[in-house]
């Protein structure tokens, strides 16, 4: 992503509506930074909670520094020697993110607000009615009742389980935010209930500390303590026993209105495993601590369920907990453009599942705007539209059937690349590299990747660069060194250099890499539709290549033990035809696909297509020189055997 040299910044989480890349500090502290020297990283971890601060090259290019106001000196060099190394090594460290829940990777539409409730069923059927690919619908602070969290507006929400089973009937899960802020109530459950078990943080005099939000006068949950964290676990499961699929926490900065800072008094006491701990050193894992609880809770509701939560606020580790966003973007081409940069950044500091608003969530934008982000949005890792209260309609549909047909086509082409996009998951749940890459992070010797910031990778074998320039049909970009192909017609260029491609409004430039297996399948509405579809897999290669292929049921926690599904793509290209080994499948999980195909694409028509020696369907189509073989769904190893 970026290039920190000549900067210096602040770790202290923030709440920053309208933020762009001058301020700092931002919402997220991760104090944790690569350094690349002639082909060499290393990377160094700062692991303070406290307000820190980091020089890298500002004050002078010859050192940098950094430090904090309290607490230890305690830092990681973390030996590389390439980017993947270190990250690797920092995940080992601070926790790999957890396999998500298959539906979390679909597309999300979300408003600040969507209420009464027959809007969001009307949102819902829209969805449905106009065919345009979706999983979940959100729900704002409106559905509360006067912002109490834990309840649900009597009017607006009157029967909350019939509407959530209603949308789970049309294959919608539902994901609603909870803030920290309790209401100050007597007559208020959740405040009563915290009161009585002490868990509040306080003021120096002893009295919980008392700051307005969204409620008026609010408390807040010390969550550094285990205590507090259980008793929000248990609220967090009965909220969600509803029919709530996953949980949004905003606003855990923590943020409180109408004081200078932002946020509580340095002196807010906490407590932590026995010791009592301030704010300041507090408040940079306030979120993260709350976002632990948060998935703790799902965890006690559905224990076979891989919990889904969404966070605001964090801190490094905090990936074990939750997905993050970037906040409160504004709809403009800058924010689109600083956006794929930060989501880079991200996953350089060991946050892969990340996203931002599409579209952006303060002001108006266009269709053209709105369609270019949901393009770059297609790959990633979080797709989510976005807006607040004062925008106009930002559904897909909102701007003309036109431009709907384009964003229906940006958010198909996410779907037809689920079982890609979840392959890569699986990979960085095991190794830390993200899905969504900076060029630099798998080109480490290349130096014109360095600087890369509106382009990237998403897994090894796919190049995005998504056109991000108002009323542009064009875009230049850099392949790195090696063989390359356009996605869109198969046309081989060489790398290593700058190149200029056309993209019309509703294109997404693509690029795959020589000896690349893409994982694709048909468009479905939803990831209820995945298991039943077809499957393919997409080989670009001249030379021989190999990769593996991972599955399992998209929900539970089998995959832990035996209950999966991964084999390994072998594939042998020769003068006179090729060979494609399938190996026989490790683990217990059976994939339901109706059809599987290999897809040769550079294909002759063949004189003969062989699989495990016995006669197999095949199609050949001479313009697109593409030659389709259907397999059939088995564990056991396949052999097809194609000759020129």
């Amino acid at each position: 992503g970026a290039k920190l040299g000549g900067t210096a910044m602040t770790m202290w989480n923030a709440d920053v509506y309208g933020y762009d890349n001058s301020v700092d500090p931002l919402y997220v502290d991760i104090p944790f930074f690569l350094i690349l020297r002639k082909g060499i990283t290393h990377g160094i971890f700062f692991d303070n909670t406290w307000r820190s601060t980091f020089d890298i090259g500002k004050e002078s290019r010859k050192y940098f520094d950094f430090g904090a106001e309290g607490g230890e000196l305690n830092y990681y060099v973390i030996a590389g020697p390439a980017p993947a190394d270190v990250l690797r090594r920092y995940t080992d460290l601070t926790g790999p993110m957890p396999m998500p829940p298959l539906w979390s990777l679909g597309f999300h539409q979300s408003r600040y607000s969507y209420y009464p409730d027959t809007r969001v069923r009307q949102i819902a059927a829209e969805f449905r009615q106009r065919r345009i690919p979706a999983d979940s619908i959100w729900l704002d602070i409106h559905y509360m009742d006067g912002y109490r969290i834990f309840t649900w507006d009597p009017k607006r929400f009157p029967d909350p389980k019939k509407l959530l089973r209603g949308l789970q009937e049309m294959n919608f899960r539902t994901v609603a935010i909870v803030d920290p802020g309790v209401k100050v109530d007597p007559n208020y459950e959740a405040y009563r209930s915290g009161a009585r078990e002490d868990v509040f943080a306080k003021n120096p005099d002893g009295k919980p500390f008392v700051g307005p939000v969204w409620p008026g006068d609010a408390v807040f949950p010390a969550f550094t303590d285990a205590h507090a964290r259980d008793w929000w676990a248990r609220k967090i499961a009965e909220f969600a026993s509803a029919g709530l699929a996953g949980i949004w926490n905003d606003m855990n900065e923590p943020s409180v209105f109408n004081v200078t800072s932002g946020t509580m008094p340095d002196d807010v006491r906490f407590r932590h495993d026995g010791r009592t701990m301030t704010h300041a050193e507090a408040h940079n894992v306030f979120g993260q601590q709350m976002t632990r609880a948060t998935q703790e809770g799902l965890m006690r509701l559905r224990p076979g369920e891989r919990p889904f939560v969404l966070t605001r606020d964090t801190y490094s580790g905090g990936q074990r907990y939750a997905a993050v966003w970037t906040g409160d973007n504004t709809a403009d081409w800058a924010h689109l453009r600083d956006g794929v940069t930060t989501l880079l950044g991200m996953g350089i500091s060991g946050f892969p599942f990340a996203g931002n608003d599409i579209g952006g969530f303060i002001g108006i934008g266009d269709a053209d705007l709105w369609t270019r982000w949901a393009e770059a949005a297609t790959f990633f890792p979080f797709m989510r539209a976005h807006a607040e209260d004062a925008a106009p309609n930002k559904e897909p549909w909102a701007y003309g059937p036109e431009f709907e047909t384009y964003n229906k086509q940006a958010i198909e082409r996410r779907y037809t690349f689920l079982p890609y996009i979840y392959n890569c998951f699986y990979q960085t749940s095991r190794t830390g590299m993200p899905m969504m890459r900076a060029l630099v992070l798998q080109y480490p010797d290349d130096p014109a990747t360095y600087g890369v910031g509106d382009e990237f990778l998403f897994g090894s074998d796919l190049l995005v660069a998504p056109v991000l320039d108002p009323h542009s049909r064009s875009r230049s970009l850099y392949l790195p060194k090696g063989i390359w192909y356009d996605l869109r017609n198969d046309q081989r260029i060489e790398g290593g250099k700058s190149l200029k491609v056309e993209a019309a409004e509703n294109e997404l430039p693509l690029f795959v890499p020589e000896g690349a297996i893409l994982f694709r399948a048909p468009v479905m509405q939803s990831t209820t539709e995945w298991a039943a579809s077809d499957l393919t897999f997409e080989v670009f290669a001249h030379q021989p290549t190999r990769r593996e292929y991972y599955e399992d049921d998209g929900h539970t926690f089998d995959y832990r033990q035996d209950g999966f599904f991964r084999r390994t793509i072998s594939v042998e290209p020769s003068a006179s035809g090729v060979n494609v080994t399938l190996s026989k499948a490790e683990g217990k999980y059976v994939p339901a696909h109706r059809l599987n195909a290999v897809v040769l694409h550079f294909a002759k028509r063949p004189r003969s297509t062989t699989l495990n020696g016995g006669a197999v369907g095949a199609r050949y189509d001479a313009q697109s020189e593409q030659l389709a073989i259907g397999i059939p769904q088995s564990s056991e190893r396949l052999s097809i055997q194609v000759n020129w």
